[in-house]
């Protein structure tokens, strides 16, 4: 497969958030060079520990920047956070039983994420910050 690019649709505007996706996705290329290697094996547990501790890092400090601007659509975007999270907690418990069958599923899980989470959710989120540093004194 090949590897998956930065698609600029999936910037926020924010460049310590876009660098966490970025950052992310490089993680994803390497374990993707990893496959065409025939070494994924043992890739498989080290990117999905990277993932857990990548989403339990980046989710905390998108739910702080909502909370503290009282993001409207905070429950639902950190709702798809723990999915996230708990996702990534499960296939790394199946990567030790079955680490050929995981290939697929990292897959789905990553490009889930980057085109529905980040695409999406993390533009919406965006889009709020922005509104709200305008309204803010000095904004």
């Amino acid at each position: 497969m090949d590897q998956l690019a930065w698609n600029p649709e999936w910037e926020t505007g924010f460049s310590d958030i876009d660098e966490q996706h970025q950052r992310m996705l490089r993680e994803f290329n390497d374990f993707l060079d990893a496959v065409q290697k025939g070494i994924h094996r043992d890739h498989i547990k080290g990117l999905l520990e990277f993932l857990i501790d990548y989403l339990d890092t980046h989710c905390e400090e998108e739910e702080l920047q909502m909370r503290a601007t009282g993001y409207p659509r905070l429950v639902e975007h950190k709702a798809d956070h723990d999915q996230k999270r708990a996702r990534a907690r499960t296939l790394l418990d199946a990567s030790s039983s079955d680490p050929e069958t995981m290939l697929a599923e990292v897959l789905a899980f990553v490009v889930d994420w980057m085109e529905n989470h980040i695409k999406v959710e993390d533009k919406l989120m965006a889009r709020h910050l922005v509104q709200f540093a305008r309204r803010a004194p000095g904004g």
